[in-house]
């Protein structure tokens, strides 16, 4: 089979991925993207598009510095990857409503020290069964497949090669320090490689080094946590922005549209949905937001999202291969963090100082 050369080959076509060589492409580098199956049908697409933190002052810090550093990078990004590619993903600026019963001290005090703007009246106070929520105004929102099409169009015209449907079986090093990846479709040289196929990170690297599987970052532990969501169907000005309530949320996008999620369940890498979960997911709307019961339910899919100990990602080369580089672990947060995780990858992959202390997410940490 045809030996295809690059310099950099990222095993995993997500939100992660994608974004990664975007933020390498740009730099100047050479990247190919190898996928198990077609463009971000994983966590990437399943999720909700919340750009934040549930629960921001719950997380390590390790955690809020990339949401914020992504937060704050998200509209010039959006506008440049929607430029390039005539396609809108939808990201504004709607402002998330959390129930205040889900506060405590610790949760005020964490929202003054980082000098979050908050109110304690929520815009959708009469849709909310007269809660008493804390509305913070600067939160954004993405539509994620929105979001993938577009980022997908703009690498294909920066000149970044695809292959969809392709496996990655083994690798190995040569004497020149370069890989030689075994896919599905036929070899693959490359000067350097990145994983980042979230809940299949652990799993693909004992598949393809399984020589020194247990001496692959032993403290690196991702599994795979499901969530299950469903997409109600409703007016366009039914709710104005994100309600959060008891770990769920209820999300309106702009055509009207309202998802609703997640559930955290460890069932391995089952995707199956459930009646249990509509069940659980449809009781929250009733008991939350009463009002969207009365409509239609498109859809009901589930994702399995990249869970890490604490919900820190691992982004950093790997301690015994030399040039194999992870991305990924992001849990919940993969959307939000997921601009400043890729800027971070590409620092360290150029020799560039990083704007946060790479240690943090070391994969031997």
């Amino acid at each position: 089979m045809i030996k295809n050369q690059v310099e950099i080959a990222i095993v995993g076509g997500g939100l992660i991925g994608m974004l990664t060589a975007y933020a390498l492409v740009k730099s100047g580098a050479d990247v190919a993207v190898i996928e198990k199956s077609a463009s971000a049908l994983e966590s990437s697409w399943a999720g909700g598009g919340i750009l934040s933190p549930l629960y921001p002052w719950r997380y390590p810090d390790a955690v809020n510095e990339l949401a914020f550093k992504s937060q704050h990078m998200y509209a010039s990004l959006v506008d440049d990857i929607q430029r390039e590619s005539g396609i809108d993903p939808q990201y504004r600026q709607c402002g998330m409503s959390i129930l205040a019963d889900d506060m405590d001290e610790a949760a005020y005090h964490w929202l003054r020290d980082h000098k979050i703007t908050y109110t304690d009246s929520a815009p959708d106070w009469n849709r909310v069964e007269s809660r008493r929520y804390v509305y913070l105004p600067q939160i954004a929102q993405i539509r994620n497949p929105r979001f993938i099409k577009s980022l997908m169009v703009a690498l294909e015209k920066r000149g970044v090669e695809f292959s969809f449907n392709n496996t990655v079986s083994a690798f190995e090093k040569s004497e020149n320090g370069e890989f030689l990846l075994s896919t599905a479709k036929g070899q693959w040289q490359a000067k350097r490689i990145i994983i980042c196929a979230g809940a299949w990170t652990a799993k693909l690297l004992g598949n393809i080094v399984p020589t020194i599987a247990s001496e692959v970052a032993p403290e690196m532990e991702i599994n795979p946590v499901r969530g299950q969501m469903l997409l109600y169907l409703a007016p366009e000005t039914l709710i104005s922005s994100i309600i959060l309530s008891k770990g769920k949320y209820i999300i309106p996008r702009k055509d009207g549209r309202v998802l609703v999620g997640s559930t955290m369940e460890n069932a391995g890498f089952n995707k199956a949905t459930t009646g249990e979960a509509k069940f659980e997911l449809k009781a929250f709307v009733e008991d939350i937001c009463p009002v969207l019961s009365q409509y239609p339910i498109e859809q009901h899919w589930s994702g399995l999202r990249p869970g890490s100990p604490d919900g820190t990602p691992f982004i950093g080369e790997h301690p015994q291969i030399s040039g194999l580089y992870i991305n990924s672990g992001h849990f919940r947060n993969g959307v939000v963090m997921a601009p400043a995780s890729a800027q971070l990858m590409c620092d360290l992959i150029q020799g560039n100082r990083t704007s946060v202390d790479p240690e943090a997410y070391a994969l031997a940490r």
